[in-house]
């Protein structure tokens, strides 16, 4: 079984900091790096540190029945789906749980590797996996940041005597609840001063002073 063809490839397999897995037509891991052992062994169900740790999409299963999510379930179907030979590549993210319940998340390419003569028997692909933990601690970030972040758009339909607005259930507000409700607005109250000529014209003087 040809894993690598030159010194160069195989030093370059066992160097990279890239988790890489080599597997066959059957999903049957042939070979691995140090990486992948220092990396993903770890989490694989009786790990044999020695060499590559059985069937690919068994672990996938593995880690998507510990991690209890969807897309690493999904990602085991799909690979599943696709059969063999491999004929194209494939990217798909997947979630792993470690021993202290911290959640990890990999992003996994799939590459199929040429071979001088192809058959069924013969096919191979190699799978890089590149630690996205952070990334994805970003996104859900960003999600939630957005999420917080409320604006009005459209028209709203205010009185045209008493300026209440009224909201998607007919209820008539007044501004500053309304605003509360659909902004993160906090309002404090003060008289501004063409307010405080009509109300209090015995106080206009002292504006006028000011002014």
């Amino acid at each position: 079984m040809r894993h690598v063809t030159s010194d160069l490839e195989r030093l370059s397999f066992q160097s990279t900091r890239h988790q890489l897995i080599i597997v066959d037509h059957h999903w049957t891991i042939r070979s691995c790096n140090r990486a992948w052992q220092q990396g993903l062994i770890p989490f694989t169900p009786n790990p044999d540190m020695s060499g590559a740790p059985g069937h690919y999409l068994h672990l996938l299963e593995t880690w998507a029945m510990r991690s209890k999510n969807v897309n690493t379930a999904l990602a085991a179907q799909n690979l599943k789906e696709r059969g063999t030979p491999f004929k194209q590549n494939h990217t798909y993210d997947f979630c792993i749980f470690t021993a202290y319940s911290e959640e990890r998340w990999f992003r996994a390419e799939l590459t199929p590797l040429p071979y001088a003569y192809p058959s069924p028997e013969s096919d191979l692909a190699l799978i890089a996996h590149v630690d996205i933990t952070e990334q994805k601690k970003t996104e859900r970030q960003l999600k939630k940041a957005l999420s917080e972040v409320r604006t009005l758009r459209g028209l709203l339909p205010i009185c045209a005597v008493c300026k209440h607005i009224k909201d998607e259930e007919d209820c008539w507000n007044s501004v500053e609840s309304y605003l509360e409700k659909h902004t993160h607005a906090e309002f404090t109250h003060d008289i501004c001063p063409e307010c405080i000529r009509r109300l209090y014209p015995k106080y206009s003087n002292i504006l006028d002073k000011r002014s």
